[in-house]
């Protein structure tokens, strides 16, 4: 993989090719962008934190199970918008609809997060021609939705 355009501290990213720091299959987070193909990451601890080369990485798309404090989520019925104000190690508790200073009664296991959540500008994950396609028909004029 090529180095991202649009990189930003946190982003994730699958190991697909093992070397002395990280294992394959390992899902690592960028740490800090010094502006190189080989940048620095935290391992899937955040107990280390070590540079490896874009090319042994693919991008991760961070689901709703991956939502943190501060993430938007939007439900899948209404469309409305909800902020993740706490995190347990399998809940969360999420603010009422559309108002993000007030929490909503009750909390949400990960699995029922997953069936009435989506999170908001999740990464869609695509290959290098797919993106360059996508890039294309958007310069073009082309209103490119999600069926």
């Amino acid at each position: 993989m090529k180095r991202p355009t649009s990189l930003k501290v946190g982003d994730m990213f699958k190991v697909i090719e093992e070397d002395d720091y990280f294992k394959l299959g390992e899902i690592i987070t960028l740490l800090r962008d010094d502006g190189t193909d080989c940048p620095y990451f935290w391992n899937a601890g955040k107990t280390a934190d070590r540079s490896t080369f874009f090319s042994k990485l693919e991008p991760y798309a961070k689901t709703v199970r991956c939502a943190q404090v501060g993430d938007i989520v939007i439900g899948n019925n209404t469309g409305f918008e909800y902020m993740v104000l706490e995190r347990g190690q399998n809940t969360v508790l999420l603010s009422q609809a559309n108002y993000f200073k007030k929490a909503y009664i009750g909390n949400y296991h990960f699995d029922e997060l997953e069936k009435h959540y989506t999170l908001k500008n999740a990464p869609e994950v695509e290959d290098e021609k797919t993106a360059e396609a996508m890039k294309l028909l958007k310069e073009a004029g082309y209103k490119i939705v999600k069926e």
